[in-house]
């Protein structure tokens, strides 16, 4: 009786589903990464009507993923559209663009900066004040740390020696209140990391301080940065077969340096893969790199991607892969394929979790003896291939440094859905977690 006397009176209705939408769309957000449950088809058709493509960033607190659980019920409810407009929540987000602060901040002072994985690029890792490539002796020596939106937890062993000094000091920047509690630094500052580093700047400025290019702490950390990166060229310029993790990875660097500007988004993802990674693939421009990060969650690499590539529509997104991280949404290949996103993934395989078949014969014993190791994969592993060319993909195989090469010209200029199987020796990755002793 409602919904006729609303539709007598000549108001439109809505029912849950296309509110939720038109909240959504009021608000600003404008991607959805997903629609999980029942109903699926109702809620995401009404979204993309309304310009929702893909659920982008939460907007109070720290920002990040935002998971929404709406009852069923409730979606099928019907109100009149007058209604409906009365109830959309007013909000907005402006996230934080730091980089300019910083480079700011950075550059005025002659502080050097350490990026944490996600950070990568904030400022070059060319850059004549980037600590990346001396990282131990940053954390190490340090007398005070300047931590800017970055967590005290294991990327930064906790802020605890003997890792870092038992004498240093830590102002802890963060949105989040709990997380300045919880680690209890020398000094918290709650805020924005964008507007905090602008009124930090703009106080030195009122008082000068710069540590200046000839400080000895400045000095060491070049000298010691200059060190380390001769000894991984070295590393680098002696190629081996069958592949090692260094050698193709080299060759990936290369190939993405090569595309120039705009550069590719970079996504790595796996263990020895993304460790290796994350000490050979540079980054040179803002926001092209996506990590497993802080939770170190395996999985991730291919979501990753294709938000990506929906974010940012005009770059190539290319994605390093372990291969058994790859194996955790391998499946997601049939949606790169359907909407023929320009993304290109390579794979790393050395047939296993950490590596293939490399058990000791005193190893192989048991009612179960003949089964394959638990964490080898099926020899050879073509499946990834087969895998993307049964949804109409390009599938590639690279044992060796031409083949590779040439692949990765073909693919980054098709900007088609491919993969490329790198195949690597079993024997050259190692397990994480410092149990390098147990290989």
């Amino acid at each position: 009786m409602e919904d006729a006397d609303q539709e007598r009176s000549g108001s439109l209705v809505v029912d849950g589903n296309t509110l939720v939408a038109m909240c959504l769309a009021h608000a600003g957000v404008d991607r959805m990464f997903g629609v999980v449950g029942i109903p699926v088809t109702s809620l995401a058709n009404r979204d993309v009507a309304l310009g929702v493509r893909v659920i982008d960033w939460s907007v109070a607190g720290r920002p990040g993923g935002t998971y929404l659980d709406l009852p069923t019920d409730v979606l099928y409810q019907t109100i009149s559209e007058s209604e409906a407009e009365r109830l959309i929540i007013q909000a907005g987000a402006a996230y934080a663009r730091a980089e300019n602060a910083l480079r700011k901040l950075v550059e005025s002072t002659g502080i050097p900066i350490l990026p944490i994985p996600m950070g990568k690029g904030l400022l070059s890792d060319d850059h004549q004040l980037a600590a990346t490539a001396a990282r131990s002796m940053a954390i190490g020596k340090c007398d005070v740390a300047l931590v800017v939106g970055a967590w005290l937890n294991w990327l930064l062993h906790f802020g605890e020696p003997p890792k870092w000094s038992k004498d240093v000091k830590f102002i802890l920047v963060d949105i989040y209140k709990d997380e300045i509690e919880l680690r209890k630094p020398t000094l918290g500052i709650l805020g924005d990391a964008k507007d905090v580093l602008e009124k930090l700047h703009k106080e030195i400025n009122d008082g000068p301080f710069c540590l200046g290019k000839t400080h000895l702490w400045v000095e060491a950390i070049k000298n010691k940065v200059k060190e380390n990166v001769a000894k991984m060229e070295v590393q680098l310029a002696n190629e081996v077969m069958p592949f090692n993790f260094l050698t193709p990875m080299k060759i990936i660097r290369d190939a993405i340096l090569g595309m120039g500007s705009p550069a590719p988004i970079l996504v790595s993802e796996g263990a020895n893969t993304m460790d290796v990674g994350r000490s050979v693939l540079v980054q040179i421009e803002l926001r092209t790199r996506l990590d497993v990060g802080t939770w170190g969650t395996m999985g991730v690499g291919l979501g990753y991607c294709i938000a990506a590539v929906v974010a940012s529509p005009d770059r190539l997104v290319v994605a390093v892969e372990g291969d058994s991280g790859f194996g955790f949404s391998a499946m997601e290949v049939e949606v790169l394929v359907r909407y023929q996103l320009p993304m290109v993934v390579v794979v790393f395989n050395n047939g296993g979790v950490y590596g293939g078949e490399r058990r000791n014969p005193d190893e192989i014993t048991g009612p179960y003896k003949d089964d394959p190791a638990p964490t080898s994969f099926v020899p050879g592993w073509r499946s990834i291939l087969v895998l993307l060319e049964a949804f109409g993909g390009k599938g590639y195989l690279a044992g060796t440094p031409d083949e590779l090469k040439t692949t990765l010209a073909e693919s980054f200029s098709a900007r088609r859905p491919t993969v490329i199987n790198v195949t690597i020796d079993p024997y050259a990755g190692v397990e994480s977690g410092r149990l390098h002793h147990k290989n």
